[in-house]
């Protein structure tokens, strides 16, 4: 395998942790109902418990590491707009069709425009 394909396979496993992260502690957030009355320490205590909240932060964590190791092999202009961008249309893709949120007809655009941007950013890889 070439260092920048590999350098792409680091780059997506770094998108969809950042991704999975965010959707986790979007999941999480709908749990801490009922915090206003607890003391500092219990609503440490129950962030600390809550299973999406602290996979969410392995995984914000684990992004990083793979992030790094593809910006060894990939352009950073070319590896951030991936980065950022597929972000967006993973989670917009999962807030749709899971959490049933919706996305007006602009919004709908805007994603299309995304991933357009996307394949055109990726279209050339060196290696």
């Amino acid at each position: 395998m070439s260092d920048a394909l590999l350098g792409y396979v680091f780059l997506v496993t770094a998108l969809a942790f950042n991704a999975t992260a965010n959707i986790l502690m979007k999941l999480g957030a709908r749990r801490l109902d009922g915090l206003e009355g607890l003391s500092p320490v219990d609503k440490v205590w129950a962030l600390a418990t809550n299973p999406f909240l602290v996979i969410g932060i392995i995984l914000f964590a684990s992004n990083v590491l793979f992030y790094i190791v593809a910006l060894k092999r990939i352009n950073l202009s070319v590896a951030y707009p991936i980065m950022a961008s597929g972000g967006v249309l993973v989670i917009a893709a999962f807030s749709v069709f899971y959490l049933r949120e919706t996305l007006h007809l602009l919004q709908m655009v805007g994603v299309g425009c995304i991933a357009v941007g996307i394949f055109l950013v990726a279209y050339y890889v060196d290696g």
